[in-house]
């Protein structure tokens, strides 16, 4: 059995034996000693990983009276989202609807008037519910304050159809704000309050459907056409807790801005709730967003249609060994590629750090073996194959390198993978021309990148202004710098790569690598070795 099964089946054993609530004490014991990813540099990223991270950590509350109030859990979703409402006027809204119909209306409108026989010019009120079509009402006034024969002020109207009852405030003879209710399908009670939305007015309001059960569902937002559109929060209320399923920005009833949802996912033999927070494109995730389980996953990266798409960063808790962080790319979900793991050891404070590499998810190579060279440094040393005329090395680019490497360096391969992959990049950087009409663009121009985390350090020399202001602007980006020169007197390999528009020169410092694998890794990827000791 492979350790990542014992350490999962170890889990889960403990989980069965302890209870969640145990597992949820170690997972944020664990997130706090972690501390915050080591590998995040967007800034984006970063605030995100804040935003999960406190919730993910704040406590789950259940029952009493957290069957009425919001649970320190939901209570930090809600925190990120105060700006866009007023929480203490939804939950006076709240609670009235739980006293019902009569108590709200003896709350808000405790003086009707009595005047009988006014008209309403706007009968296009409607209830925000899929039982009724909005198209159906039609509200008689029964009496209340009126001005020239129009109700106007605080007054009562009533559907006898659909057995809807509305009292509220008028004006001329417009229905704009009040507290409505109806039946529903099995006996279930529609309770809506706030302004009144019509056909071409969006209203702010609660609508809250109490079951037999004691079950409550409360919306409360902006409602437009008989969805939310703007701001909105979708409050499933239980018998002993209140869940946040969902707040945030809507058009249309779905999803459109930034939003955080909740949701009961599988776990072990039973089901814990999931959170998700970020940029959401046409109601599934799209940009930068976030996720935990609350039990020993958490991850911050970038999203492609709901599933992770990009650079993604993550923290792991096992309960017994060793805790992660890492980093890697996803693509439709999948890991692929190199992944940077710091690992930390549950007792003793031991930290490692190593690369393990995926292909269509799969775990090619665990890279806990110390003796196994650093595989970020061999993607770097093989990265002159790629980027010599492109802007840059795209994910896929990434990933198809990764990949050769583990193949031929790491699991014993024959040199074909990459020998395959030289010649189908080699035409991205050889054969191609400088523009005549650009003489302005031509010459020669130097710069080195220094990328610190790996002790990787390149010499670039190219022959066009417009490619070194590309690798210039690259090498800004993230953590690595753009220095005057590499060094040239320390212990390090060296992999030199050419083509027709430039050159480079691979500077490894050796940190706990082996020359023989490195220089494996340069020849491979059609560069030339050499060592300096």
């Amino acid at each position: 059995m492979s350790k990542i099964n014992v350490i999962t089946l170890i889990s889960m054993t403990s989980l069965l034996m302890c209870g969640c609530s145990t597992t949820r004490e170690n997972f944020v014991s664990d997130l706090q000693k972690q501390g915050a990813n080591p590998f995040i540099v967007e800034p984006e990223l970063k605030n995100l990983e804040e935003k999960i991270r406190s919730i993910a950590m704040a406590e789950r509350k259940h029952d009493a009276p957290y069957h009425l109030v919001f649970d320190p859990r939901n209570e930090a979703i809600i925190s990120y989202f105060q700006d866009r409402f007023n929480k203490q006027t939804m939950m006076e809204m709240i609670n009235l609807a739980r006293a019902g119909y009569d108590a709200a209306v003896a709350a808000r409108y405790p003086h009707i008037g009595s005047v009988r026989g006014c008209d309403l010019v706007d009968n296009g009120a409607y209830a925000v519910t899929d039982e009724v079509n909005k198209d159906q009402f039609d509200w008689r006034f029964v009496q209340g304050e009126c001005f020239d024969g129009l109700a106007h002020g605080i007054g009562e109207a009533v559907d006898e159809k659909l057995s809807a009852h509305f009292v509220g405030r008028f004006d001329q003879g417009v229905m704009i704000e009040g507290v409505f209710t109806m039946l529903l399908e099995d006996n279930m009670k529609l309770i809506q309050m706030g302004e009144v939305p019509s056909k071409d007015r969006t209203a702010r309001l609660l609508t809250t459907t109490v079951r037999k059960d004691g079950y409550q569902w409360h919306r409360y937002g902006d409602f437009k056409d008989g969805e939310i559109n703007g701001f909105g929060i979708n409050i499933w209320g239980y018998t002993n807790l209140m869940i946040v399923r969902s707040i945030g920005e809507y058009k249309n009833g779905t999803f459109e801005g930034f939003g955080a949802r909740q949701l009961l996912k599988p776990f072990d033999d039973g089901k814990v709730w999931n959170t998700w927070i970020g940029n959401y494109v046409d109601g599934t995730l799209n940009g930068p967003g976030a996720w935990t389980n609350s039990i020993d996953e958490l991850s911050v990266g970038y999203w492609k249609e709901g599933k992770f798409h990009g650079q993604v960063y993550g923290a792991h808790v096992s309960q017994h060994y060793f805790n992660e962080s890492y980093t890697g790319t996803y693509i439709n979900n999948k890991r692929e590629g190199a992944f940077r793991v710091r690992s930390m050891a549950e007792i003793g404070d031991r930290v490692r750090n190593f690369t393990r590499i995926y292909s269509g998810d799969k775990l090619i190579h665990d890279g806990e073996d110390s003796s196994t060279p650093d595989f970020g440094k061999l993607i770097a040393l093989g990265a002159g194959l790629a980027v010599i005329g492109s802007a840059g090395i795209s994910d896929t680019k990434k990933v198809d390198i990764g990949n050769a490497f583990a193949k031929d360096v790491l699991v014993g391969g024959d040199g074909q993978n990459l020998n395959t992959l030289k010649q189908k990049l080699a035409p991205a950087g050889q054969g191609q021309t400088i523009s005549a009409d650009d003489k302005g663009d031509k010459g020669i121009f130097q710069l080195s990148c220094y990328d610190p985390g790996s002790f990787i350090c390149i010499d670039y020399t190219l022959y066009s202004r417009t490619k070194a202001d590309q690798f210039r602007s690259q090498c800004s980006q993230g953590t690595n710098k753009v220095i005057a020169s590499c060094d040239h007197t320390s212990r390090q390999a060296i992999c030199s790569h050419q083509s027709a528009i430039g050159k480079t020169k691979t500077h490894d410092y050796l940190y706990g690598s082996e020359p023989e694998q490195v220089k494996q890794a340069c020849t491979n990827s059609g560069g030339q070795f050499r060592m300096v000791e």
